[in-house]
């Protein structure tokens, strides 16, 4: 080699000094924060050390002056056997030393290939990345892991507006919108950053008096009326921009409480003595049941194919099946009540009511019927478990409106306390309690994902998802902020990509209207 000229022995160590160097670094900052390299940051660790030292033996042996007849022992002559078989064995040695090296390397990279490769999960399953904000995954299975909690931050707020005491009506859940029924008017918020998409103001000295539980064909309908008056102004509103589609006046006493629903392209409502179905489109009327002399509506809800109606007449009360686009009778079943009763449709399908009657040893329970009507269930609304909460003024439980789930009937339970503090879920086919689920502090209210899973709200503003096949927490989800947001009584907590929005219907001291957790 000439003077002046660096082979590549000298290329070699400097890059195997830079690795050296990053190594060194990785490995102190292990020391100076206590936590070491682990999985495949400790395998590349490893053998970037071991090819470094590799590296640096073939350097060396590359780096020795070959014996030459200088090198020769010196005695009677020139040693010729020495100066014909050193140079072939030190060659020997640099091309194995060669082999060693790009082997050592080639591990190395390969190592820190499959780290860059895998290096994301893993960090997402020690920082919870996975579930901090909160949104579904198809591919998630619930298990019981703490790993699994996270610390979502509050994305937006909605500040309260009204009076104190003020009561929203209800709300929809849009996907990327979340739509709020409050007292001056029904109002959509984008889901990402809380803005206001469109609102359709209740009219001045009106208040929103009624609202569908859900939005079928991208319609849904709300109600209105003054002080003191009956709820007697119908609207039927288009979810994705706010039109309002046809306003109908109600006659006599207005909207039944709770009776208004859609069901695929019908409005259903009971109404002044009757139930009546009109088109979502147009507000055209396609069928009326007046009510039997002596009856009176007290609950309804429909999807596209069923009504369920629940009926007092006299001390007595049925339940009735009707078809939804044509108002045709289906079944009719008497219910087991002799006194003035509350009641609320749970679920559709499965048939599913909830039933409080005056009579303190009449029914006060969750009753499920089979297609045909007939009975299959019946769970108290107060038992071992604790006071079950209901849709409505139905029992004395807190209001929350149950979940139907995969053959499950999931409502809040108040167990240890005089607030609900417990998720129960019962059986539909024999009644049987299939799970329960304790919470440490109050739980404010249901809603089921759309992975399937069953969330629940807690008064410290987290979110817990449960598995809803045995009901332990596969999610915790805690706000990471020193201010936890007010909730109030009777919140609603509506799902929405990437996160949850949290409503607040009821307005106490000062609670945000609305708040997001992603």
């Amino acid at each position: 080699m000439t003077p002046g000229h660096r082979g590549p022995s000298t290329a070699v160590a400097t890059l195997s000094g830079a690795a050296f160097g990053a190594a060194a670094v990785l490995l102190g900052a292990g020391v100076v924060a206590a936590d070491w390299p682990e999985g495949w940051a400790a395998v590349v660790c490893a053998l970037v050390l071991a090819a470094v030292g590799t590296t640096v033996r073939a350097a060396g042996s590359r780096t020795e002056p070959a014996a030459g007849p200088e090198d020769a022992v010196r005695g009677d002559g020139p040693s010729l056997a020495k100066t014909t078989t050193t140079a072939p064995a030190a060659a020997s040695r640099g091309r194995s030393s060669l082999v060693a090296v790009v082997v050592a390397w080639a591990l190395a990279v390969l190592a820190g290939g499959i780290w860059a490769a895998t290096s994301g999960g893993d960090e997402d399953e020690r920082s919870g990345g996975g579930t901090a904000k909160g949104g579904p995954t198809a591919s998630a299975k619930p298990t019981a892991s703490a790993s699994l909690d996270g610390r979502p931050a509050v994305a937006w707020t909605i500040p309260g507006v009204g009076q104190k005491y003020d009561r929203g009506v209800g709300s929809w859940g849009l996907g990327s919108a979340v739509v709020q029924g409050r007292i001056d008017g029904l109002f959509a918020y984008d889901a990402a950053d809380g803005s206001v998409r469109w609102s359709v103001p209740a009219p001045t000295r009106e208040a929103l008096c009624g609202i569908t539980p859900d939005v079928e064909e991208g319609i849904g309908l709300v109600a209105h009326g003054r002080h003191d008056k009956p709820c007697a102004t119908l609207v039927a509103v288009r979810t994705s921009d706010g039109k309002v589609m046809w306003q109908r006046k109600l006659a006599g006493n207005g909207l039944v409480e709770g009776a208004l629903a859609v069901g695929g392209t019908t409005a259903v409502t009971a109404e002044d003595g009757a139930v009546r179905a009109r088109s979502t489109e147009s507000g055209e009327q396609r069928w009326e049941r007046k009510a039997p002399k002596g009856c009176e509506p007290l609950a309804l809800d429909a999807d596209a194919t069923r009504t369920l109606l629940v009926e007092q007449c006299g001390k007595g009360a049925r339940l009735l099946a009707l078809d939804t686009r044509t108002g045709a009778r289906r079944w009719t079943r008497d219910l087991p009540v002799e006194s003035k009763a509350t009641a609320s449709v749970v679920s559709v399908s499965p048939a599913v009511v909830a039933v409080d009657e005056a009579d303190a040893r009449g029914t006060h329970a969750f009753l499920g019927f089979d297609d045909k009507g007939a009975p299959t269930v019946s769970v108290p609304l107060s038992g071992p478990e604790g006071v079950l909460s209901a849709s409505g003024a139905v029992g004395d439980g807190r209001t929350v409106r149950p979940l139907v789930l995969d053959g499950l009937l999931i409502t809040l339970a108040e167990h240890e306390s005089m607030v609900p503090d417990r998720v129960v879920a019962y059986s539909l086919k024999d009644g049987r309690k299939a799970w329960t689920h304790d919470n440490e502090g109050q739980t404010m209210t249901l809603a089921a994902e759309p992975d399937g899973r069953v969330a629940y709200l807690g008064s410290d503003a987290s979110v817990t998802l449960l598995d809803p096949a045995t009901g332990k927490a596969a999610t915790v989800l805690k706000p990471d902020v020193d201010k936890l947001p007010d909730i109030s009584i009777e919140p609603e907590l509506l799902p929405v990509p990437g996160g949850h929005v949290v409503l607040n219907q009821i307005l106490m001291q000062s609670e945000p209207a609305a708040f997001a957790l992603r």
